[in-house]
């Protein structure tokens, strides 16, 4: 009777110990597996922005992550004339609001320059390149006064312009990321379009990146244009402003 018991007991003490390791192993294994997906998600929102960058040049990515690394973040520049708006209602600051909920202020400044219905002449005359100079952008999102220049100074003579504020401008700011774009398109314009061609062209020519914030624009030759500009055709309106900013946010968030 005593063996007996005594047998029992072994294989109950027995089973209890297969059956301790298999909980054990189980619980390891599981572990093994949840931590690797919490290693991944913590990294998946650490580097979350990257998502939004992918129609960025790398110049700029990778200031985006000097930003992060350091803790000082990127600065953008947009400069231009009225249709740069520095009120609350037009296309920089719509922008402004969008880059700072997508990249965080950590991350992305923005400071805007109007310069009101200036032309690149007197841009470079007034020396008002100085002001975008000081201000030391990692990114220059510039209008060059397309629509101020038409039929006042001329496509060449505005290019030239552009050269030497832009030769300036990256003699003194260190690697200086540059963004062009048109200013307003005008209704049923015949030669501005061109001007505008050419701009682009320039841009490709000298390394710049382009927004042809147009595409989002009705068409010159529609009537609808005229809904997407203030009264004395000058700048964009409401509708005109969001236009625009879309076209910008479209190319820093790529949505």
């Amino acid at each position: 009777m005593k063996i007996t018991v005594n047998i029992i007991a072994f294989l109950i003490l027995v089973i209890s110990l297969i059956v301790g390791k298999m909980y054990w192993n189980e619980k390891v294994a599981e572990q093994g597996v949840a931590s690797p997906t919490r290693v991944a998600v913590q990294n998946s929102e650490e580097k979350e922005w990257n998502i939004y960058a992918k129609n960025l040049p790398n110049a700029i990515v990778t200031k985006i992550h000097n930003a992060e690394e350091t803790g000082e973040p990127l600065k953008i520049v947009i400069a231009g004339s009225q249709d740069t708006s520095k009120e609350s209602d037009a296309w920089p600051a719509i922008v402004e609001e969008e880059l700072t909920n997508t990249y965080g202020s950590d991350l992305v400044t923005v400071e805007v320059q109007e310069y009101d219905q200036s032309t690149t002449l007197q841009f470079v005359k007034n020396q008002s390149y100085k002001k975008i100079i000081a201000a030391q952008p990692d990114v220059l999102i510039f209008e060059p006064f397309l629509a101020n220049d038409n039929g006042v100074v001329g496509i060449t003579n505005t290019l030239d312009n552009l050269s030497i504020i832009m030769k300036h401008v990256e003699e003194q700011v260190d690697g200086v990321v540059t963004i062009i774009q048109p200013s307003h398109p005008i209704y049923n314009a015949i030669n501005y379009p061109k001007e505008a061609e050419q701009l682009q062209a320039f841009a490709d020519e000298h390394g710049y990146e382009y927004i042809n914030h147009w595409e989002k624009w009705p068409k010159a030759s529609s009537e609808e244009l005229l809904t997407y500009l203030t009264e004395d055709k000058n700048a964009p309106n409401e509708k005109g402003n969001k236009a625009w900013a879309e076209a910008v946010i479209e190319y820093w968030t790529a949505e």
